[in-house]
């Protein structure tokens, strides 16, 4: 049975602001949901879902 890989959350990830990619709108990383996505709300929008870590930890932070 094959596993999936997971990425290991940096502990100062959730609670932090960041932005989709460089010009993107902010959101900040409220939990973690399992090995492979975190809980994002869009500041702007109040907007709720899961993001892949992957892809938050290359976010750069918010400004």
């Amino acid at each position: 049975m094959e596993t999936l890989a997971t990425t290991p959350v940096p502990a100062d990830l959730v609670g932090s602001f960041r932005s989709f990619g460089e010009y993107g709108p902010v959101y900040q990383i409220t939990d973690r949901v399992n090995g492979q996505k975190v809980h994002v709300v869009v500041v702007q929008t109040g907007e709720e879902l899961d993001y892949p870590i992957e892809q938050a930890i290359q976010d750069p932070a918010a400004r």
